[in-house]
């Protein structure tokens, strides 16, 4: 069974297990009582840990009462600095001193970071929580025995737009694509800025796969961007959730969670706007999922696994999971979200058996080394 169905299935299964007498866990796991560094009800010996943890995340990414939290049971300040995108966060974290502990990189990243040698391997013994995980998601094409990364967040990859605008909605990249229809919305609509998103999105409307490489195939994608460009507002995969939320954008190439956040807003950052839907267009769409990973490079390697852990717990990971609006891979976290944001995955924010027939993986190879150099010409132009 596919990890997204698998998921679906526990959402539709709870309330028939609630009905039984059999219902799945819906306490938070109680913080730990005795914090001393010789007999820690948790494990962890505080004596170990460091003073300061420095997590590399993309942007609203994790609900930041979190950190708080982290920073309350533990005593550890966690810096949380942002990046937009994986080659942003592989460019940083090359050299070998970028000062980081933590970082999430999504699949494909994890395998190129794996290559590079700037990943540790994980303590298990130390992540407990690792068994709340739904075994579809462990042991992945990019990290097989889950030994330097573990599951984070699920997302997708597909169109936001704002219904008022859009009434009949929205079913192909032709909306992003089509010169009539782009038109229509000039300035009003931007594109990932990410090396295989954005291409891949043309490749998908050209009627190609995200991972097709053929030349002839990768000109045809490079000249339908650099026609995009003069309608497009940005490359913009920062702060799309907060532009579609107050109306400045229409449309926008967007992942999932960001599409959520646009409808619901976050909380003591912006407000929602109810009018926005998420759709994987006709000609499909992609798949990803972001990962926790401890950089060679951490000195503070007891503590980054600590965090980890933490972040695993299900009542952690279910507050993280309705904050972010991605798909939480945590299964004794469902049943401890809230029903609008399971409400909405359903909707569409996450993906029934038809829709999963439309996603790709994005994969990365020697091959596809060919879109950086195709993402460069896009953006010089």
């Amino acid at each position: 069974m596919h990890p997204i169905r698998s998921l679906l299935l526990v959402l539709l299964l709870v309330p028939i297990l609630a009905a039984c007498g059999d219902t799945p866990p819906t306490t938070a796991i109680p913080a730990p009582t005795d914090t001393t560094a010789s007999n820690p009800v948790d494990g962890v010996d505080r004596a170990q840990l460091a003073s300061t943890l420095y997590f590399y995340n993309w942007g609203d990414f994790i609900d930041p009462t979190i950190l708080d939290q982290f920073t309350a049971e533990y005593g550890v300040q966690v810096v949380n600095d942002l990046y937009d995108s994986n080659e942003d966060m592989i460019a940083k974290v090359r050299s070998g001193s970028s000062g980081y502990d933590i970082v999430v990189p999504s699949d494909y990243a994890v395998q190129l970071l794996i290559e590079e040698n700037l990943l540790q391997p994980l303590d298990k013994l130390m992540i407990d929580n690792l068994r709340h995980i739904d075994p579809d998601y462990l042991n992945t094409y990019f990290d097989p025995g889950n030994t330097y990364s573990v599951p984070y967040m699920f997302g997708l990859t597909g169109i936001a737009y704002n219904s008022a605008i859009f009434p009949e909605g929205v079913t192909s990249w032709a909306a992003l694509f089509d010169t009539a229809q782009m038109e229509a919305q000039r300035g009003k609509f931007s594109m990932l800025d990410d090396e295989r998103e954005t291409p891949g999105a043309a490749l998908k409307f050209l009627g190609f796969s995200y991972n097709a490489t053929e030349p002839e195939v990768l000109e045809q994608a490079q000249a339908l961007l650099i026609a995009q460009k003069p309608f497009l507002a940005s490359y913009n995969s920062a702060d799309v959730n907060r532009k579609l939320a107050s109306g400045e954008y229409a449309i926008a190439h967007c992942w999932s969670g960001s599409a959520l956040q646009a409808r619901l807003g976050m909380e003591g950052e912006f407000s929602g706007n109810p009018a926005i839907n998420f759709v994987i267009p006709e000609e499909g769409g992609a798949i990803w999922m972001d990962n926790l990973a401890i950089l060679s490079e951490s000195p503070n390697a007891y503590t980054a696994h600590v965090f980890i852990n933490f972040l695993l717990r299900p009542d952690v990971a279910a507050q993280n999971a309705d904050y972010v609006g991605y798909i939480t891979p945590n299964e004794a976290a469902i049943p401890l979200m809230s029903e609008e944001v399971q409400a909405l995955y359903a909707a569409g924010f996450a993906p029934n058996d038809e829709l999963l027939s439309r996603l790709e993986w994005i994969e990365r190879t020697a091959a596809t080394a060919v879109f950086t150099d195709l993402w460069t010409v896009v953006k010089g132009e």
